[in-house]
């Protein structure tokens, strides 16, 4: 039996209880487990349909490690859980103009030729709604008439601009970021959109990524130019569809995109240009190993 009350030059202890300890049935060293690389498909807008398992499955069947499936909605998180598809689709198929270019770039979104003004160099300050508005009234305005009926221009003050939260939690992922093996981010149309801004958020805080696939990407050329020349994204594949007569292209203008909102309305029923990979069908499947096959090839694992 052993002994209720301990002596010591420090003091008397009493226990007070005790547990037997069991060893495990297989004392054997286990071998750690760690998974090998993460790749990440983003699909269309709306990030919905069957296409975007069957793409991770195509994935799988090449050798491409871990692959997954994210989800990034324009909408308010968590909102397109409970609105119909259709309209989280329209609801990112609208805002790519209003993500597509990148963070330093001061024009928002553009469309037309607004006129061209020369000012004085005298002007009046005036500021309104607190301080957020500021109006400048100059001595003397001289502008050429713009021949464009419609013409707009966003911009923002890069200063006051806060760096837009794009870590693999808020595009739906539940993984960490790998600890072997490669980072690879894919991303198809208003995913590829996505998939540009995820890997240069990702490169600027010092992540490598191994391998960015754009597909059918309507992205502006400051995005575009971000992303090809940032040294921790190691490869930039550019895959443009317009040889399937998709009008969409990596560095197009946001006036090109919004004139050609008729032509994707058309060709998507059909599942042909723009939406070559997006086919809910045999066709669709055949071509989705193909293209997988093909980012096997460009070296993705």
């Amino acid at each position: 039996m052993t002994q209720e009350v301990i002596s010591s030059q420090s003091g008397t202890y009493k226990k007070i209880a005790s547990r037997q300890s069991t060893p495990a049935s297989d004392t054997a060293p286990k071998a750690l487990v760690v998974e090998r690389g993460l790749t990440v498909f983003l699909g269309g807008a709306g990030m919905v349909g069957s296409y975007n398992e069957d793409m991770v499955s195509a994935l799988q069947e090449v050798g491409i490690a871990n692959p997954v499936h994210g989800n990034y909605s324009s909408l308010v998180t968590g909102l397109d859980s409970y609105v119909p598809s259709l309209v989280d689709m329209l609801g990112d198929a609208s805002a790519v103009a209003l993500y597509n270019q990148d963070e330093t770039d001061p024009v928002v979104f553009e469309y037309g030729e607004l006129q061209k003004c020369t000012y004085g160099s005298e002007y009046i300050e005036k500021k309104y709604l607190f301080g957020l508005i500021t109006v400048r009234q100059y001595d003397r305005v001289e502008c050429i008439p713009t021949s464009d009926l419609l013409a707009i221009k966003l911009g923002r003050d890069l200063k006051a601009i806060k760096s837009t939260d794009f870590s693999l939690a808020s595009i739906g992922i539940g993984k960490s970021l790998p600890a072997a093996g490669q980072f690879n981010i894919i991303g198809y149309s208003w995913g590829a959109v996505i998939a540009a801004r995820t890997a240069i958020f990702h490169a600027r805080k010092g992540v490598t990524v191994n391998h960015l696939v754009l597909i059918g990407a309507p992205i502006n050329a400051s995005l575009k130019a971000a992303v090809c020349n940032h040294p921790k994204i190691l490869n930039t594949h550019i895959v443009d569809l317009v040889s399937q007569g998709d009008p969409i292209f990596a560095g197009m203008s946001d006036q090109q995109i919004v004139d050609s909102a008729l032509k994707l309305a058309n060709q998507m029923p059909t599942a042909e240009g723009h939406f070559h990979y997006s086919g809910n069908n045999p066709a669709g499947r055949a071509r989705r190993r193909q293209l997988a096959k093909s980012l096997h090839a460009k070296g993705l694992r």
